[in-house]
């Protein structure tokens, strides 16, 4: 078992291959940039691992605290209705698990902080 909070960073999915990369390469940035916490990238649909198969793996790897960071732009039925009621699934099945789930990136101060720079940027 392990103690540290595990994060999920959950993109939307899609059938190109470019977005799947693209996420891959968004993962090995934030490696590269020294992000010392345990994470991985999953997908609501689309492409691989899907966000069920994903927090199964993490459950099954012994983690107890997981961090769910969904990574989409305004709020709708993915962050309000789909993703929840995965997390209330697997909260059901796994009692022991603690699971937080972040809001979208438009309730992020620093979202509003990097958007308002490349603004004002010359």
């Amino acid at each position: 078992m392990t103690t540290a909070t595990y994060s999920l960073l959950v993109f939307h999915g899609s059938a190109r291959e470019t977005a799947g990369n693209a996420a891959t390469s968004f993962a090995d940035k934030l490696r590269s940039a020294n992000c010392q916490r345990d994470f991985s990238i999953c997908f609501l649909r689309g492409a691989e691992p899907v966000l069920d198969k994903a927090i199964a793996t993490v459950i099954a790897d012994g983690h107890k605290k997981l961090r769910l960071i969904p990574l989409f732009l305004l709020p709708g039925s993915h962050t309000s209705e789909e993703i929840p009621a995965i997390v209330e699934r697997f909260r059901k099945e796994n009692p022991a698990v603690e699971f937080e789930v972040c809001e979208c990136l438009v309730h992020s101060p620093q979202f509003v902080d990097f958007v308002a720079d490349q603004i004002t940027r010359d």
